[in-house]
């Protein structure tokens, strides 16, 4: 099935459908969601996930700016990639080119676990980069130095096997798939965002593209570069998230210019989706901040 028949099944149920388009970019058909006028605001999922996971704050965005929220390769109803084209970098070149069809030069970038960064490697490759950037349970280290590598391989192995995707989609497995996925993410979901991951996780392609993104992600090097990024850049970590620990989300604040850590009580992994109203402010006070003249 092609990510735009994928989309015909459940486009009347999918939240902010009104919002959605399919453009084609860098030879992927992307499924983008885009609202609001005014300054761009690019929002990029984290992996496993689709741009629903910012449906709440992309409504609370878009009443000021034109928001920007696309599936990324092989996730969600975006095109999936054979393995040897995804990568950080790659990814941050498709970006370029979907946002070049769209107009589009963000502001602001909005990133959610590994969508941080591969904002962070968009904001060091573009020729015009953000004057700031929200990263939310950040997974710029989310294994720990010591396990990424060994990680790494598995992840490149698991990225070659063309059955386990199909298996874990299989209604045997997806129902448990699901529940456990979002428990162990610290967070509560509503019943639309728990059927919107089921129909994600019912989708071997969508999980290939999960394994194979995770497979792709080269972190170091980023992590080595970050201290080039010269734009605010808000660590937003919070302190239920058993995904992603607090303190691996925001271990990287030392290597950022104009780093910021921000610690939210009490929500999961997907805080975002939990309480929009908390992130819609971090990022009204990120823009404010990064307005304001600096003191020397």
């Amino acid at each position: 099935m092609t990510s735009r028949a994928a989309w015909e099944v459940v486009a009347d149920f999918w939240p902010r459908a009104d919002t959605s388009q399919f453009v084609r970019a860098a030879e992927i058909d992307f499924h983008v969601q885009v609202s609001g006028d005014g300054d761009d605001v690019l929002m990029l999922h984290g992996a496993g996930a689709s741009s629903h996971s910012f449906v709440e704050l992309a409504e609370r965005l878009s009443r000021h700016h034109r928001v920007i929220a696309p599936d990324l390769p092989g996730q969600g109803f975006s095109t999936l990639l054979p393995t040897h084209a995804v990568g950080l970098a790659p990814f941050a070149h498709y970006l370029e080119a979907l946002l070049t069809r769209l107009g589009a030069a963000p502001r602001w970038v909005i990133g959610h676990s590994a969508g941080a960064a591969l904002a962070a490697q968009y904001a060091l490759q573009t020729a015009s980069p953000p004057e700031a950037m929200l990263c939310i349970n950040a997974a710029f280290n989310p294994f720990g130095a010591g396990a990424a590598p060994l990680f790494s391989r598995a992840a490149r192995w698991l990225a070659g096997n063309q059955w386990l995707p199909k298996v874990l989609a299989s209604p045997a497995l997806r129902w448990r798939a699901t529940g456990s996925m979002l428990a162990d993410t610290g967070s509560s979901v509503d019943p639309t965002m728990s059927r919107c991951y089921d129909v994600l996780l019912g989708n071997p392609d969508h999980i290939a593209g999960t394994i194979r993104m995770m497979a792709g992600w080269d972190l170091p090097p980023l992590v080595a570069a970050l201290s080039r990024l010269d734009m605010p850049v808000w660590l937003v970590a919070a302190e239920g998230d058993r995904t992603i620990p607090p303190e691996r989300s925001t271990s990287v604040a030392s290597q950022l210019r104009r780093g910021r850590t921000v610690l939210v009580p009490d929500l999961g992994h997907l805080a975002h989706e939990e309480a929009p109203d908390i992130f819609e402010q971090l990022f009204s006070e990120m823009v404010a901040a990064s307005a304001a003249p600096s003191v020397t």
